[in-house]
């Protein structure tokens, strides 16, 4: 059995990692620390930079993850901001800038970096969905959940999801591969 930590504080993104890594056999431990991240519009630079960080502050390997959201309708908006718009809009907020657009296709592209002071990789995975029409289920800390439908969850939106329990979550993944799954297969064959 492997074990690797990862910086979050994001409890549903611990669980996401916990629940597709076991399935490899790899353990991962939250490292809680809390890291300025670079401004840009480049998901990979923000995700090494965080990465470096991460080892910098805890002086262990480390994953880090890192999401992007695109609204090709809306020109990429918001992009590697989505934490910061989440903390000033509400669902009805990301409603209003789809009022009247016909192409409500919306990306969200999956970051994931490790690195141990020599070796850095880079983990990305791209999962489509679209912004629905009202918001359902509900997520205070990030409001675009209640009106993000992503294609692998069956209608339902993300907050929606994450409302029906840890079982569901982790059905969810480890059904649908993502960037973890990426991490979790080269992860194994690089602590061989």
């Amino acid at each position: 059995m492997h074990s690797v930590y990862f910086a979050t504080t994001n409890k549903e993104k611990l669980l996401i990692a916990q629940t597709v890594c076991s399935k490899f056999e790899i353990t991962v431990e939250q490292a809680s620390a809390d890291i300025d991240e670079i401004q840009g519009e480049d998901p990979f630079l923000i995700v090494k930079d965080k990465a470096r960080r991460a080892y910098e502050l805890l002086a262990k390997p480390i994953v880090v993850s890192d999401d992007s959201w695109d609204i090709p309708a809306l020109n990429g908006f918001p992009g590697p901001y989505m934490k910061s718009i989440n903390s000033w809009f509400k669902s009805e907020d990301f409603l209003r800038l789809m009022d009247g657009v016909k192409d409500r296709t919306i990306v969200l592209h999956q970051m994931l970096a490790y690195y141990d002071g020599k070796t850095m990789e880079v983990f990305e995975n791209d999962i489509m969905g679209k912004i629905i029409d009202k918001p359902r289920g509900t997520n205070d800390k990030s409001p675009n959940m209640a009106v993000t439908e992503l294609d692998q969850d069956n209608g339902k939106t993300i907050a929606e999801v994450f409302e029906q329990g840890e079982e569901a979550v982790a059905k969810r993944y480890l059904s649908h591969p993502d960037a973890w799954h990426l991490f979790a297969e080269w992860y194994k064959l690089f602590k061989k």
